[in-house]
C-alpha cells in the first residue's frame, strides 16, 4: 500500500522516493535545501524541506492536511544544506521514536557517494577510525576536527577515477557513527577532501576542478538508507534510494579542456585558474 504524500508541501525539488504503511516516508533532498528552519533566521521560500511551522521540541513540521486539520510530519535525521540525498520522515510519533533511537545507536545503514581529490587511494577499500571534537566556527556555526573527542568510523570504497587527467575520484562512504560533518572531516583528514567543500576542503582544488568548470555544489550525496525493526507485531523492512545526481557524472566525465556535457570549451577571457601540477599528482 502506498502512503499518500501529495498533501505535504515539500520544498523546491524535494520528492518522496519510498513510503511504508507504518508511516515512514523517505524523500530525496536536493543540495541547497535546509532539513529544517534555523531558529531566528528567515529562509527564502522553497528552501526548507517542508513548508510549515516547525517545532524544535518535537522535531516535527506542523502541516495542514487538506481536510481542515493539522498533522505532524516528524523529521528523523538531517543532512547539511549542501548535501543532497535521502532523508527519513514519519507520520507516526511511535515510529519516529523507534527510528530516532536506531539512528542514535548507529543501527541504520547509510551509504553516500562523494567526489574527492585524487585519482586513487593507497588502499582502495578500508576503514577510517578517528576521534572528532566539535567547536564553534566563524559566525557561530559548528565545526569538527580530528584529534581528541568521540570515535568516528567510516568504511570507504574507491569506485573510479574521472576521465582524462582530472585529479578526481568517485568514492562510496558508509558511516558507522554519526558525528557532525563526519564524512567531510574524515575525507579531508585522510588527504582526499570532497570537491566543493568550502569549510574543510582544498580551495585551490575547488576552484580549478569545480567552479572554473561550472560546478558550484558540494559533491556529497546520501544515496541510500536501509533499516529493519519490529512494529506492532510485524517486521518492517525499509530501504530508500536516491540515485546519484547527474552533476556527479558530468563532473567525472568532463576533461580539463571540456565544458560539462558540452564538448570542447571555447576560449574565454575569464577561463579561471588552470589546474596546477600539484593537483595532478596521483594520490
Amino acid at each position: 500500500m502506498t502512503l499518500p504524500t501529495d498533501w505535504i508541501p515539500f520544498g523546491r525539488g524535494v520528492r518522496a522516493v519510498a513510503t511504508h504503511p507504518c508511516g515512514l516516508i523517505a524523500v530525496a533532498k536536493p543540495d541547497g535545501i535546509l532539513s529544517h528552519p534555523n531558529p531566528g533566521e528567515v529562509a527564502e521560500k522553497g528552501t526548507i524541506l517542508i513548508a510549515g511551522n516547525y517545532s524544535l521540541e518535537e522535531e516535527a513540521f506542523h502541516v495542514r492536511d487538506g481536510q481542515g486539520g493539522i498533522r505532524r510530519v516528524y523529521l528523523l535525521n538531517r543532512l547539511d544544506s549542501p548535501t543532497s540525498g535521502v532523508l527519513l520522515l514519519s507520520l507516526d510519533v511511535g515510529v519516529a521514536d523507534v527510528v530516532r533511537k536506531m539512528f542514535a545507536r548507529s543501527q541504520v545503514s547509510k551509504q553516500y557517494v562523494a567526489l574527492i581529490r585524487g585519482r586513487g587511494l593507497r588502499t582502495p577499500r578500508g576503514t577510517w577510525q578517528d576521534q572528532l571534537s566539535k567547536s564553534k566556527g566563524p559566525g557561530g556555526g559548528v565545526r569538527s576536527e580530528t584529534g581528541a573527542g568521540a570515535p568516528a568510523v567510516t568504511v570507504y570504497q574507491w569506485q573510479r577515477a574521472a576521465g582524462g587527467t582530472l585529479p578526481l575520484s568517485l568514492i562510496k562512504l558508509e558511516p558507522r557513527t554519526g558525528r557532525t560533518h563526519q564524512l567531510r572531516v574524515q575525507t579531508a583528514a585522510h588527504g582526499h577532501p570532497i570537491l566543493g567543500d568550502r569549510t574543510y576542503g582544498d580551495f585551490e582544488f575547488n576552484k580549478a576542478v569545480g567552479t572554473a568548470r561550472g560546478f558550484k555544489r558540494l559533491f556529497l550525496h546520501a544515496e541510500s538508507t536501509q533499516l529493519s525493526f519490529d512494529w506492532q507485531g510485524a517486521k518492517v523492512e525499509f530501504k530508500a534510494v536516491a540515485p546519484m545526481p547527474e552533476e556527479f557524472t558530468e563532473a567525472l566525465a568532463a576533461d580539463d579542456g571540456e565544458a560539462p556535457g558540452k564538448g570542447p570549451k571555447p576560449p574565454r577571457r575569464d577561463a579561471g585558474t588552470p589546474i596546477s601540477p600539484r593537483l595532478r599528482i596521483r594520490l
